[in-house]
């Protein structure tokens, strides 16, 4: 009876704190992606508005803010942009609603500190966050993290008029870390920094030896703070220690602007003067003080101002993001399904496909499946699929880590595979307005053989090349670039250049027949990056047609006898094989057919070279291994995929890239979802089964 009463007291306790956090939260509306990942945990910055609505000038207020929101995707993070519409303060906005507030007139939009919100929100205003108010509101949901341009101070002449900016009392009692480039120019600097050590803020500098304290468009104010530290790691390290100490007060985070991007000192501080001087004569005082001086500076420096503002404000975001994504992981290691720790730091890109499978398999073993409009009792599942997805998530399990660039739709579905990814897959991951994600419908006979296949692709066209350009630092971190065909030509013309630029080896993965040729209807120059390919039957067909130009009559059917099959597709790869350094030609439950550079016999790595083409070629063919308990076989092609890809990058021979592709097909094969939920327990596990696999390899060259 008296546990019975501890359990109802825990109970009714729990309610009323649910309740209360309910009620504190009524004029904080969250967006989905915001609250998954404030529910899942995942790296998030939070980003104000003043910037939008009285920092900038339209269209640089608009696209500045873009630009931002997609620099702290591109590096591993959620932006969360905060805004008050319509009385209501939103927490991560819609593309439509930052634009909306962009072009809202300013006299009707509020600039908000903590002053402003409730007079704000009771009359159902809009207004722009300001540092202090936009930290209240992070901290209130539960953010930590929050990258700006520069936080406002003590104003010049300060101790006269006793003008202090509410940034730094807020600095004071609000547990909120701000990544920033110090101090707008235009206040008191030392005062400033004064008044924050009486706050008690933790006040460091990041990539700034001996804690020069930069001054937003310059990277040296002429001050200096006590501590400086070296990368995102160490700010991390710090965020962690301050987030145990409780201490309730924030912590401020200076960060020179790039030195390309910085003013020089001497005209700035002319134009600050000047500004300065005219704000006095036409009686602007008060919170309209610093939107007039940045907007007359900008206008006496032509344009120069703005553009060193611009390029800090996405360096901070960049910063903020990368220690947001420093602080989740921990220190030093790169976490991998099933507690194995992979101290690789090789990112393979991934670039395709995200979709939401729903598969529905006959259990009515009284009669065939037919499609003419009956209904059959079928067993019905749901889960993350689409062919780049797949592989990125077999990399990320196999190899230690990846890059995942994709996006899906900002509906139900979407949100419900984001759920299944694992946040390390959702760093590139764009949520798009007014898309319906991508859903794949997959119906099996009783027998398990696959009747139809249904699905909306659409949403791919999204992955553009400006998507592409927005995520430029994972190429630098890519050892090779794995791409599916679901994304445009366009697109792919874009992922090829970026491969030329940096010297990447592409893994294509043609994913349907109908759309295998895509990127072989671009110039040869364009796609010579394009070193190896997995291709059915079917797809190895439409390449080899597409390449040449000729057209293959043979009807392609992988249920005909093996070495019929297997004489079908060596003539359609020696049609080709000059192209590529590698070819995988997938043959259903027969096995595979490797052909590949002669030389690679000796050195698997050559797979990688970009420069010598043309070399002769071996073929093989590799019987497939039997496999028991069969589960599910959307994703046995897509674990292949990644078993190899990470025993190449290991720098293993053939025979173990294969193996170790069969080992995560089975493994695949054996499991409810298109990728197993856990591989092996950790890579060591994974090493030793293929190692012990190629012991029992079918081979036989053709």
């Amino acid at each position: 009876m008296l546990f019975r009463r501890r359990c109802l007291f825990t109970a009714l306790r729990l309610a009323r704190r649910n309740l209360t956090t309910e009620r504190k939260h009524e004029h904080i509306v969250l967006h989905p992606e915001v609250r998954q990942a404030l529910h899942q945990r995942q790296p998030l910055v939070a980003l104000e508005s003043t910037i939008i609505t009285h920092g900038m000038p339209m269209p640089e207020n608009v696209t500045t803010a873009l630009a931002v929101e997609e620099v702290v995707r591109s590096h591993g993070a959620i932006p969360a942009t905060i805004a008050i519409l319509d009385g209501k303060i939103k927490v991560g906005l819609t593309k439509e609603e930052l634009c909306l507030l962009a072009q809202t007139p300013r006299d009707r939009v509020i600039k908000c500190s903590r002053r402003d919100l409730p007079l704000v929100v009771s009359r159902k205003m809009s207004g722009g966050t300001t540092v202090a108010g936009t930290m209240i509101i992070a901290h209130q949901v539960g953010i930590e993290l929050f990258a700006t341009g520069g936080i406002g101070g003590v104003h010049r002449e300060g101790h006269v008029s006793l003008d202090v900016s509410a940034d730094l009392t807020e600095l004071g009692r609000t547990p909120v870390a701000v990544v920033c480039s110090g101090v707008k120019s235009i206040l008191d600097i030392p005062r400033t920094l004064e008044y924050l050590e009486t706050q008690g803020v933790c006040v460091t500098t990041l990539g700034s030896p001996g804690g020069v304290f930069p001054d937003f468009y310059t990277r040296d104010s002429g001050c200096k703070v006590q501590y400086d530290m070296a990368d995102p790691q160490e700010a991390a390290e710090l965020l962690r220690s301050w987030k145990e100490l409780n201490l309730q007060s924030g912590v401020l985070i200076g960060v020179p602007l790039p030195e390309e991007f910085a003013a020089d000192k001497e005209k700035i501080e002319e134009a600050i003067q000047e500004a300065t001087a005219d704000a006095k004569a036409k009686g602007i005082f008060g919170k309209e003080v610093t939107p007039f001086l940045l907007s007359a500076i900008a206008e006496i420096t032509k344009g120069s101002s703005l553009k060193s503002n611009i390029a800090l404000i996405k360096n901070n975001a960049k910063v903020a993001a990368e220690i947001a994504v420093a602080r989740q992981k921990g220190p030093g290691m790169v976490p991998v399904e099933g507690g194995g720790v992979n101290k690789n730091t090789t990112k393979p890109l991934v670039v395709g496909a995200s979709i939401l499978d729903l598969s529905f398999k006959v259990n009515d073993q009284s009669r065939d499946m037919k499609l003419d409009g009956s209904t059959y009792s079928a067993i019905a599942k749901q889960a993350a699929g689409g062919v780049g997805r797949n592989i990125a998530e077999g990399i990320y399990k196999l190899h230690g880590d990846v890059n995942f660039i994709s996006t899906v739709g900002n509906d139900q579905m979407g949100y419900s595979l984001l759920k299944m990814m694992h946040p390390a897959l959702q760093r590139g991951v764009s949520v798009q307005e007014n898309q319906a994600t991508s859903l794949c419908s997959v119906m099996f006979d009783n027998l398990g053989d696959c009747k139809i296949i249904l699905g909306n692709m659409e949403i791919h066209e999204t992955i553009t090349p400006e998507t592409i350009h927005a995520h430029q630092k994972f190429f630098g971190q890519a050892p090779i670039i794995i791409m599916d065909s679901n994304i445009s030509e366009q697109t792919m013309a874009s992922i090829l250049q970026q491969a030329e630029e940096h010297k990447i080896p592409v893994f294509f993965e043609p994913t349907d027949m109908f759309i295998a040729g895509k990127p072989f209807k671009l110039p040869p120059e364009l796609r010579k990056n394009i070193r190896l390919i997995k291709p059915n039957i079917n797809e190895l067909k439409t390449i080899a047609e597409v390449i040449t130009g000729e057209t293959v009559e043979w009807k392609p059917d992988s249920k005909l006898p093996r070495e019929q099959l297997l004489q079908h597709a060596t003539s359609l790869i020696k049609m080709i094989d000059c192209h590529f350094n590698c070819i995988i030609a997938t043959l259903g439950n027969h096995g595979v057919l490797l052909s590949y550079r002669q030389d690679a016999d000796s050195d698997a790595n050559l797979l990688l070279d970009l420069e010598k083409r043309g070399s002769p070629h071996c073929t093989r063919f590799y019987a497939a291994p039997q496999v028991e308990n069969i589960v599910n076989v959307s994703g046995a092609g897509d674990s292949f995929c990644a078993g190899f890809i990470s025993t190449l990058l290991q720098g293993r021979d053939l025979d173990h890239c294969v193996a170790a592709g069969f080992v995560a097909a089975e493994r695949a094969l054996q499991s409810e979802s298109a990728v197993p939920s856990n591989y092996f327990p950790n890579p060591e596990a994974f090493e030793r089964r293929y190692t012990q696999a190629v012991q029992s390899l079918k081979q036989y060259s053709i």
